[in-house]
Protein backbone atom coordinates (compact mmCIF):
# COMPACT_ATOMS: atom_id res chain seq x y z
CA UNK A 1 0.00 0.00 0.00
CA UNK A 2 1.23 3.59 -0.90
CA UNK A 3 0.62 5.92 1.74
CA UNK A 4 -0.17 9.54 0.97
CA UNK A 5 2.04 11.78 2.58
CA UNK A 6 -1.09 14.53 2.03
CA UNK A 7 -4.18 13.12 3.65
CA UNK A 8 -2.21 10.25 4.86
CA UNK A 9 -4.77 7.93 2.91
CA UNK A 10 -3.40 4.11 1.95
CA UNK A 11 -3.62 3.25 -1.82
CA UNK A 12 -3.25 0.53 -3.56
CA UNK A 13 0.39 0.09 -5.05
CA UNK A 14 0.83 1.63 -8.45
CA UNK A 15 -1.71 4.16 -8.65
CA UNK A 16 -1.05 7.75 -10.03
CA UNK A 17 -3.22 9.39 -7.75
CA UNK A 18 -4.32 9.46 -4.12
CA UNK A 19 -8.09 8.44 -4.31
CA UNK A 20 -9.02 10.35 -1.50
CA UNK A 21 -7.45 13.89 -2.15
CA UNK A 22 -6.02 13.09 -5.87
CA UNK A 23 -2.73 14.57 -5.27
CA UNK A 24 -0.53 12.88 -7.74
CA UNK A 25 1.91 9.99 -6.03
CA UNK A 26 5.36 9.16 -6.85
CA UNK A 27 7.75 6.46 -4.47
CA UNK A 28 10.85 7.12 -4.91
CA UNK A 29 13.29 4.35 -5.72
CA UNK A 30 15.55 5.23 -2.81
CA UNK A 31 14.24 3.99 0.47
CA UNK A 32 10.39 3.60 -0.86
CA UNK A 33 8.97 6.89 0.48
CA UNK A 34 5.53 7.98 -1.51
CA UNK A 35 6.32 11.40 -2.98
CA UNK A 36 3.21 13.63 -3.91
CA UNK A 37 3.60 16.06 -6.33
CA UNK A 38 0.42 18.00 -7.06
CA UNK A 39 -3.12 18.36 -7.27
CA UNK A 40 -4.85 16.43 -9.85
CA UNK A 41 -7.78 19.11 -10.45
CA UNK A 42 -6.87 18.89 -14.02
CA UNK A 43 -7.51 15.24 -14.34
CA UNK A 44 -10.91 15.74 -12.93
CA UNK A 45 -12.17 18.21 -15.07
CA UNK A 46 -14.21 15.69 -17.36
CA UNK A 47 -15.77 14.31 -13.87
CA UNK A 48 -13.37 10.81 -14.15
CA UNK A 49 -11.42 9.78 -11.26
CA UNK A 50 -8.39 10.81 -11.75
CA UNK A 51 -6.58 6.82 -12.13
CA UNK A 52 -9.10 6.53 -15.05
CA UNK A 53 -7.35 6.52 -18.43
CA UNK A 54 -6.47 9.56 -20.48
CA UNK A 55 -8.66 10.30 -23.37
CA UNK A 56 -7.16 8.55 -26.63
CA UNK A 57 -5.45 11.74 -28.05
CA UNK A 58 -2.90 11.97 -24.77
CA UNK A 59 -2.21 8.05 -25.30
CA UNK A 60 -1.71 8.67 -29.05
CA UNK A 61 1.21 11.32 -28.11
CA UNK A 62 3.65 8.51 -26.91
CA UNK A 63 2.14 6.26 -29.59
CA UNK A 64 5.81 6.19 -31.14
CA UNK A 65 7.66 5.03 -28.13
CA UNK A 66 5.10 2.28 -27.07
CA UNK A 67 5.45 -1.37 -27.83
CA UNK A 68 1.92 -2.29 -27.02
CA UNK A 69 1.22 -5.47 -27.99
CA UNK A 70 -2.06 -6.90 -26.86
CA UNK A 71 -1.83 -10.59 -27.82
CA UNK A 72 0.84 -10.27 -25.01
CA UNK A 73 -1.94 -10.25 -22.43
CA UNK A 74 -4.57 -12.34 -20.69
CA UNK A 75 -7.72 -10.67 -19.14
CA UNK A 76 -9.57 -11.97 -16.96
CA UNK A 77 -13.38 -11.02 -17.27
CA UNK A 78 -15.88 -11.18 -15.04
CA UNK A 79 -19.56 -10.57 -15.17
CA UNK A 80 -22.79 -12.94 -14.03
CA UNK A 81 -24.45 -11.73 -17.12
CA UNK A 82 -23.75 -13.99 -20.08
CA UNK A 83 -24.78 -11.07 -22.58
CA UNK A 84 -22.18 -8.93 -21.06
CA UNK A 85 -19.43 -11.73 -20.28
CA UNK A 86 -19.68 -12.66 -24.52
CA UNK A 87 -19.90 -8.88 -25.46
CA UNK A 88 -16.82 -8.00 -23.36
CA UNK A 89 -14.52 -11.29 -24.31
CA UNK A 90 -15.40 -10.89 -27.69
CA UNK A 91 -14.59 -6.88 -27.98
CA UNK A 92 -11.14 -7.80 -26.39
CA UNK A 93 -10.32 -10.90 -28.80
CA UNK A 94 -10.85 -8.96 -31.50
CA UNK A 95 -8.56 -6.24 -30.35
CA UNK A 96 -6.07 -9.10 -29.92
CA UNK A 97 -6.18 -9.74 -26.22
CA UNK A 98 -6.13 -13.21 -24.46
CA UNK A 99 -9.33 -13.72 -22.69
CA UNK A 100 -10.33 -15.82 -19.72
CA UNK A 101 -13.77 -15.38 -17.65
CA UNK A 102 -15.90 -15.87 -14.58
CA UNK A 103 -19.42 -15.59 -13.42
CA UNK A 104 -19.36 -14.74 -10.10
CA UNK A 105 -16.67 -13.17 -7.54
CA UNK A 106 -15.30 -16.72 -5.71
CA UNK A 107 -15.03 -18.29 -9.54
CA UNK A 108 -13.02 -15.06 -10.54
CA UNK A 109 -10.83 -15.44 -7.12
CA UNK A 110 -10.16 -19.25 -8.64
CA UNK A 111 -9.41 -19.00 -11.74
CA UNK A 112 -7.25 -15.55 -11.11
CA UNK A 113 -4.90 -18.09 -9.24
CA UNK A 114 -4.79 -20.28 -12.12
CA UNK A 115 -4.01 -18.32 -14.87
CA UNK A 116 -2.28 -14.92 -13.62
CA UNK A 117 -4.06 -12.81 -15.92
CA UNK A 118 -2.36 -9.38 -16.29
CA UNK A 119 -5.72 -7.43 -15.93
CA UNK A 120 -9.38 -7.92 -14.67
CA UNK A 121 -12.33 -6.75 -15.46
CA UNK A 122 -14.79 -6.76 -12.55
CA UNK A 123 -18.43 -6.39 -12.50
CA UNK A 124 -19.76 -5.29 -9.16
CA UNK A 125 -22.74 -6.64 -8.49
CA UNK A 126 -23.08 -10.36 -8.73
CA UNK A 127 -24.61 -13.08 -6.10
CA UNK A 128 -22.39 -14.56 -3.53
CA UNK A 129 -19.08 -12.76 -3.42
CA UNK A 130 -19.57 -9.36 -5.27
CA UNK A 131 -17.08 -7.41 -7.23
CA UNK A 132 -16.02 -5.72 -4.26
CA UNK A 133 -15.53 -8.38 -1.69
CA UNK A 134 -13.40 -10.34 -4.68
CA UNK A 135 -11.26 -7.58 -5.02
CA UNK A 136 -10.47 -7.42 -1.81
CA UNK A 137 -9.56 -10.72 -1.77
CA UNK A 138 -7.32 -10.69 -4.69
CA UNK A 139 -5.21 -7.75 -3.15
CA UNK A 140 -4.43 -10.23 -0.27
CA UNK A 141 -2.97 -13.05 -2.73
CA UNK A 142 0.25 -12.31 -2.67
CA UNK A 143 0.86 -13.12 -6.43
CA UNK A 144 -2.70 -11.49 -7.56
CA UNK A 145 -1.87 -8.00 -5.58
CA UNK A 146 -0.57 -6.11 -8.23
CA UNK A 147 -2.91 -6.69 -10.92
CA UNK A 148 -5.24 -4.10 -11.64
CA UNK A 149 -8.78 -4.42 -11.71
CA UNK A 150 -11.02 -2.85 -13.39
CA UNK A 151 -14.84 -2.04 -12.11
CA UNK A 152 -17.47 -2.87 -15.08
CA UNK A 153 -20.71 -1.94 -13.62
CA UNK A 154 -24.16 0.13 -13.97
CA UNK A 155 -23.73 2.10 -10.89
CA UNK A 156 -23.05 5.36 -11.98
CA UNK A 157 -22.58 6.88 -7.94
CA UNK A 158 -19.99 8.79 -6.40
CA UNK A 159 -20.22 6.19 -3.63
CA UNK A 160 -20.06 3.01 -5.55
CA UNK A 161 -16.69 4.66 -7.18
CA UNK A 162 -15.59 5.34 -3.64
CA UNK A 163 -15.61 1.91 -2.64
CA UNK A 164 -14.01 0.42 -5.65
CA UNK A 165 -11.38 2.44 -5.35
CA UNK A 166 -11.13 1.28 -1.51
CA UNK A 167 -11.58 -2.33 -2.12
CA UNK A 168 -8.41 -1.99 -4.32
CA UNK A 169 -9.63 -1.23 -8.18
CA UNK A 170 -7.32 0.98 -10.27
CA UNK A 171 -10.08 2.02 -12.88
CA UNK A 172 -14.31 2.38 -13.07
CA UNK A 173 -16.15 2.23 -16.19
CA UNK A 174 -19.92 2.51 -16.47
CA UNK A 175 -22.21 0.13 -18.71
CA UNK A 176 -22.80 0.37 -20.88
CA UNK A 177 -19.63 0.54 -22.06
CA UNK A 178 -17.68 3.23 -24.23
CA UNK A 179 -15.15 0.67 -25.39
CA UNK A 180 -13.26 3.38 -26.80
CA UNK A 181 -12.13 4.28 -23.12
CA UNK A 182 -12.14 0.92 -22.38
CA UNK A 183 -9.40 0.25 -24.86
CA UNK A 184 -7.82 3.56 -22.92
CA UNK A 185 -7.90 2.08 -20.22
CA UNK A 186 -6.77 -0.69 -20.23
CA UNK A 187 -3.87 0.65 -22.06
CA UNK A 188 -2.83 3.04 -19.32
CA UNK A 189 -2.82 0.06 -16.58
CA UNK A 190 -0.92 -2.13 -18.75
CA UNK A 191 2.53 -2.25 -19.43
CA UNK A 192 4.22 -0.78 -22.63
CA UNK A 193 6.11 -4.40 -23.48
CA UNK A 194 6.16 -7.94 -21.51
CA UNK A 195 8.93 -10.17 -22.17
CA UNK A 196 8.61 -13.82 -22.76
CA UNK A 197 9.45 -15.24 -19.04
CA UNK A 198 6.19 -12.88 -17.76
CA UNK A 199 8.62 -9.67 -17.24
CA UNK A 200 7.22 -6.38 -17.95
CA UNK A 201 8.79 -3.91 -18.64
CA UNK A 202 8.53 -0.04 -19.84
CA UNK A 203 8.10 1.53 -16.23
CA UNK A 204 10.91 2.39 -14.09
CA UNK A 205 13.43 -0.03 -13.76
Amino acid sequence: MMSCPVCAHENPDGVRFCVKCGWQLIQSAAGGETVALFPAQAANADGLHPNEAPPTSQLQANADTQEFTPQDFLVLVVDDTVDNLVIISLHLQQSGYRVVTATDGEEAIKVAALTHPDLILMDISMPGLDGLGATRKIREHPSLRPVPVIAVTAFTTEGFQRAAYDAGMEGYLTKPIDFERLNDLIRSLLPVRKTDNGDTLGGDE
